[in-house]
């Protein structure tokens, strides 16, 4: 009897130890895929700062091109 509870008490550990583990790899991944988001969100916001400084740029010759003509 005491065998018996010894034997799935060791078998319950081990499918703590395998669930611990999986839990730290998800973990792992989401981190990392958190990290993979915010660099792509930075990317994306010095992207768009410099689309508004062309514009920006591309406007103001525009505009010099217009007082040429007249």
């Amino acid at each position: 009897m005491i065998n018996a509870l010894k034997e799935v008490s060791l078998k319950s550990l081990d499918m703590i130890n395998k669930n611990a583990e999986g839990l730290n790899k998800l973990a792992e991944f989401l981190k990392e895929m958190q990290d993979n988001q915010n660099l792509l969100a930075t990317k994306v916001m010095k992207l768009e700062k410099r689309i508004d400084e062309l514009e920006t740029k591309e406007y103001e010759r525009d505009l010099n091109e217009q007082r040429n003509k007249n």
